[in-house]
């Protein structure tokens, strides 16, 4: 998994940045899911939705 995340994730910021929780339980549980593992660890399940906003 952590590959995964620096590739998809961490590859994309510059020298200075910084990355909150909800973003990295939100990546993880995508991870999951997109492979099929329904079976989430604890700190995954239950997250609130994320706001829909249009700019």
């Amino acid at each position: 998994m952590r590959e995964d995340f620096c590739a998809d994730v961490l590859s994309q910021f510059c020298d200075e940045w910084r990355l909150g929780r909800s973003a990295v339980l939100r990546w993880a549980r995508g991870w999951y899911l997109q492979r099929g593992i329904t079976d989430l660890p604890a700190a995954l399940r239950n997250l609130p939705p994320l706001l829909d906003i249009t700019i």
